[in-house]
């Protein structure tokens, strides 16, 4: 369920510090991904605002069935006995089967009631059900705290309060605790729904209309343990609670900036992340005393969770932060496509789940070795004899993605190390021209070749290496010098029948789980016979865009993938090239 447990403590089965280990595949809805991932039985269970359920393969990606619910699906789904419980952002709470999607039961709330202010933004979620006593605990837009029969959708019992609840429902010690937009949270006794205590944030008591956003709203979910509930407001606080009481133990921020995330706790400690703030934070959960910031750069809606010694969490420049959990440093990053995250991870079998806006629903690998090292050619010395006009826009890109530029001096010992070490890596290049210095010469077969042999892997948008050379100097291209064997002598793949004229390419099934999608125009196409895996196919039925393995796990070898045939390649590209980079399926 949302957060893991019923007390939404966030964190999850992990062992040790985890290093960044690839993707292990990329899914793409037809909507945008608010809710968070659940993953049970080999199954990832997600939302979109296309209005569907997915259930996914969880190791890859595939889709097994997805069951359209007539409204944006914005809240987590939960899992357990054969069913999933999902609510629609219109209010409608439905039980399916898990492994079918054959529709149980379904409950529909009352109409939302109306904002306070009117035009308070960041309504993005609906409530995620919580599973408790044979009850499905879930908050409605119409205002009210739901206990819901599991096995037949029946109401037991509600409690009413005054604002919308996008809060999703924490269950301890026969109690719920739950956040509204009118400004209050919420303690419930579990058995009956009879009110125990209420707590009234600052933004109770706000006129949001006096401020121009919102200063009232909590859609923060609360997290439980040690006694303390935790949880963020639109009054720009971060507040512990007694749980007993109810009552105020600690008060964090002066500064009006949003905390939309639900915290994670563990050993003593709260984790949140603040929207306009930027930041990722651990405070002391007993006194509320800081111990550290992680500072993002960006806003944060999904909220942190754990895995052994790292705290997870999505920004809004579409990166997946991981942190250490003891020191605040970030040990890694991931993103791609610059889409925004407001998806809370989730962390199952060493790989972390999470959805993006432009549809995506990421896999990652963690590895408890070596990170995948990632770099990316560029060279000013060979600036002349690239034939890709956009060289220097994909070396910037990687760049901001944390790939380590290498010119060609450092590219060749880049290439050794790697056949010494056999550590997972990938290089882009980001220039065609294949440097001298890790070419095949004389002697027998360079860098180059080893690195492939040896189970490296090259990411090539360009055309095929070595078939045609321009002047270094002028940059002219002596058409007439072309040579078809040299790549053939190099990578084993034949261009007997390629040109450069631009072909339609169209994805393969193969280059679908690649993460390519749609057609574009491309020229050199390969043998398809002679390639391993063919990712497109163009109308003549050559490979356009194309893998071939020296003997390396699936994920690594040689993988063509050209830049289409267009005066600049577009964001999707760039994304469709960096998740093939990093594509490392288990």
């Amino acid at each position: 369920m949302f957060r893991g447990s019923p007390t939404h403590d966030g964190v999850y089965p992990g062992r040790g510090t985890t290093a960044y280990g690839g993707v292990q595949w990329r899914f793409r809805a037809g909507g945008a991904i608010h809710g968070s991932p659940v993953v049970a039985g080999g199954v990832v269970y997600v939302g979109s605002s296309d209005g569907k359920l997915y259930a996914l393969d969880a190791r890859t990606g595939s889709e097994k069935w997805s069951r359209a619910l007539g409204s944006p699906v914005s809240s987590t789904p939960a899992i357990a006995d054969g069913v999933v419980f999902v609510q629609t952002h219109a209010g409608r709470v439905v039980a399916l089967h898990a492994r079918s999607g054959a529709p149980m039961w379904s409950h529909d709330g009352g109409k939302a009631v109306a904002l306070p202010w009117g035009h308070e933004s960041g309504d993005l979620y609906a409530s995620s059900p919580t599973l408790a006593a044979g009850m499905l605990l879930i908050g409605g837009g119409d205002g009210a705290l739901y206990a819901l029969d599991a096995k037949s959708g029946r109401e037991r019992w509600h409690l009413t309060t005054r604002g919308r609840v996008r809060s999703s429902p924490a269950v301890h010690a026969g109690r719920v605790f739950v956040g509204s937009f009118d400004g209050d949270v919420y303690a419930a006794d579990l058995a009956s729904g009879k009110l125990v205590w209420r707590f009234e944030t600052e933004g109770h008591s706000l006129d949001s209309g006096k401020f121009g956003y919102d200063r009232r709203s909590v859609q923060s979910s609360p997290a439980v343990a040690n006694g303390i509930v935790a949880f963020g407001s639109r009054d720009g606080h971060f507040y512990g609670l007694d749980e007993a009481t109810g009552a105020q133990r600690w008060r964090l921020h002066d500064t009006v900036w949003w905390i939309n995330a639900s915290p994670a706790m563990q050993d003593g400690r709260a984790y949140a992340s603040s929207s306009d703030g930027r930041y990722v934070e651990a405070v002391d959960a007993a006194s509320g005393k800081p111990v550290w910031t992680f500072d993002a750069q960006s806003n944060f809606f999904g909220s942190p969770s754990i895995a052994g010694d790292v705290v997870f969490d999505g920004d809004f420049a579409g990166r997946l932060h991981a942190i250490d959990k003891s020191t605040g440093k970030e040990l890694w990053r991931f993103g791609a496509d610059r889409s925004r995250i407001v998806s809370t991870p989730v962390i199952a079998d060493d790989r972390v789940y999470f959805g993006a806006d432009d549809g995506s629903v990421f896999a990652i690998n963690l590895t408890h070795g070596p990170a995948l090292k990632r770099a990316v050619f560029w060279d000013t010395a060979y600036a002349k004899g690239t034939i890709i006009s956009s060289n220097e826009r994909l070396k910037t890109y990687f760049a901001s993605r944390d790939y380590e530029v290498l010119g060609a001096d450092a590219l060749r010992a880049f290439l050794e190390a790697r056949i010494a070490d056999r550590a997972p890596s990938v290089v882009v290049f980001a220039m065609d021209d294949l440097p001298d210095a890790v070419r095949d010469d004389a002697r027998g077969r360079g860098p180059f070749r080893r690195y492939l042999d040896a189970g490296g892997k090259v990411v090539w948008p360009g055309v095929p290496p070595t078939i045609v050379q321009p002047d270094r100097t002028s940059g002219e291209v002596d058409i007439a010098k072309i040579d078809r064997s040299r790549p053939a002598a190099l990578l084993g793949v034949r261009f007997d029948e390629s040109n450069f004229d631009p072909l339609t390419q169209h994805a393969t099934a193969a280059g679908r789980r690649w993460n390519l999608d749609g057609w574009w125009n491309g020229t050199w196409s390969a043998d398809a016979a002679s390639v391993t895996t063919a990712l497109t196919i163009d109308e003549n039925g050559g490979a356009g865009a194309w893998v071939k393995r020296y003997g390396g796990p699936e994920g690594t070898g040689f993988v063509s993938f050209p830049v289409p045939d267009a005066p600049e390649p577009s964001p999707r590209y760039m994304g469709m090239l960096q998740v093939a980079a990093e594509l490392f399926p288990r």
